[in-house]
């Protein structure tokens, strides 16, 4: 259906990625660098699970986005859970770039999932990134605009406690997953949260 020219809409509307998204047992393909680039790379696109972008590094057909909050959400299950949620808070980096400029950088701990389960069973309490509320979230200071046509990305980095040979690295754990070396579900996805102009079709 073509565009209805010179009317626009906007809607509340996140965009995500997924840094990591595995089964028990299961090392992810390929393995997770030091350093990834969410929304700049093509390998997710067209998969929902994984992301919602429909082109790789931008917005597609002439979008914009005005960013009110960013969000990362950590869910993992299995007995190395609560290890994996305190590793990643402590290890994981996250730098919001719009263009080739640093917006915004912080320890993954500063970015609240604001969603998720909450309560607890009777063996192991449930744990997540946050409070399970859409209140308890990181809600910029300053909005953030994404023109049209710009590239943006998010580059994740997992810096590892201590050095070797006494190093303790959550990337070795998430991409673990040998019958050898088991290790549960495990998924992070990083969300850009704000109002999305596109055209009216």
């Amino acid at each position: 259906m073509p565009k209805v020219v010179g009317l626009r809409e906007r809607r509340h509307q996140p965009f995500y990625d997924t840094l990591i998204r595995v089964g028990a047992d299961t090392p992810p393909v390929p393995q997770l660098s030091q350093t990834t680039k969410l929304f700049a790379s093509g390998a997710n696109l067209s998969n929902v699970e994984w992301t919602n972008m429909a082109t790789a590094g931008a917005l597609a057909s002439d979008q914009t986005l005005v960013i009110l909050a960013m969000r990362c959400l950590l869910w993992f299950k299995g007995t190395n859970a609560l290890t994996l949620y305190k590793l990643c808070e402590h290890q994981l980096y996250l730098n919001l770039y719009v263009g080739d400029k640093s917006m915004f950088l912080s320890p993954c701990w500063m970015f609240p999932a604001g969603g998720g389960i909450s309560g607890n069973d009777s063996v192991i309490p449930i744990a997540g990134n946050g409070d399970p509320s859409q209140e308890a979230i990181l809600k910029f200071a300053k909005a953030i605009p994404i023109p049209a046509r710009q590239h943006f990305y998010v580059e994740a980095t997992f810096f590892d406690t201590n050095s070797a040979p006494s190093a303790v690295s959550v990337r070795s754990m998430l991409n673990s997953g040998s019958i050898q070396d088991p290790m549960g579900m495990r998924e992070i996805k990083v969300f850009l949260d704000g109002l999305n102009t596109r055209d009216v079709q």
